[in-house]
């Protein structure tokens, strides 16, 4: 099936096809409330039917998942043997959760579709204030979808890369709340101290963003400490998906990131 951009986004509320016109204002709101809240949550951005199409995707692919059941540290990019035994750097929390990845989908599927849209990578470009924005080339990461059931978390980290895409495709029926402290950490002041505190318990500065199917969420993950907290309820399964970007064209991952996001490489793994 073909899909077009007014099939998968409600482009009369999110006029992402007129940048310059009716969707400027659309830009400047989400460039505000990324700069002030780290995040710029679009309820609704993905259409009803085009939700539900892809959450039928995704409940077929749930068997392919990989799985990984770790404890994860907030700095995953740093060596911990560098710091001293108490530092935040080396601190865990608990991290279990399923990835089904781009290959196990169809080129044309809602899913890919929607991902490749040329119109979404260029609103994300400006609502990003990014120069150059690409969708990653990575078969495996450039887009997937997380599976959480009962049991599952996504355990407090930081990203590698500035920003993140997501959308809700659905929720559980208990838990899986998105938690984050907008700005915890900046370029000048790593502010050790305030993580070290989140990873013991303390919840100070920390906001719980409620997502419904079809949010799309603009975060600035690098520097704002986020997770998923447990699911408490399944049936259904919570599901979000990630879309991935790029400052250069076709960018593929190296393959400990792949290794590292789904806990071994993948099958039919083709190495870059």
């Amino acid at each position: 099936m073909s899909y077009s951009l007014s099939d998968l986004v409600d482009i009369e509320r999110y006029p992402i096809d007129d940048l310059s016109g009716r969707g400027a204002d659309l830009v400047a709101s989400c460039i505000e409330r990324m700069r002030n809240t780290a995040m710029c949550h679009l309820p609704g951005f993905v259409r009803a039917e085009a939700v539900e199409a892809i959450r039928l995707e995704a409940l077929a692919r749930r068997d392919t998942a990989y799985w990984m059941k770790t404890e994860r540290r907030a700095y995953s990019w740093r060596d911990p043997d560098d710091y001293p035994s108490d530092h935040p750097v080396g601190m865990t929390t608990p991290n279990h959760i399923g990835t089904i990845t781009t290959d196990e989908f169809a080129p044309d599927s809602a899913f890919v579709s929607l991902f490749e849209l040329t119109k979404l990578t260029q609103f994300l470009r400006a609502a990003l204030e990014e120069p150059a924005l690409h969708p990653v080339g990575c078969p495996h990461l450039a887009a997937n979808v997380k599976v959480m059931g009962v049991g599952c978390k996504h355990a407090w980290h930081f990203d590698q890369n500035e920003s993140a895409v997501t959308f809700m495709i659905q929720n559980a029926s208990g838990g899986g709340d998105y938690e984050y402290v907008p700005y915890l950490r900046s370029e000048e002041n790593e502010n050790y101290g305030g993580v070290a505190n989140l990873l013991r318990g303390e919840h100070k500065g920390v906001v719980r963003e409620k997502l419904g199917p079809g949010s799309f969420c603009l975060f600035k993950g690098r520097r704002s400490i986020h997770r998923v907290t447990e699911v408490t309820r399944g049936d259904p399964d919570r599901l979000l998906a990630v879309f991935s970007y790029h400052t250069t064209p076709n960018h593929r991952y190296r393959d400990s990131t792949v290794r590292s996001v789904l806990g071994r490489l993948p099958r039919n793994y083709v190495r870059s």
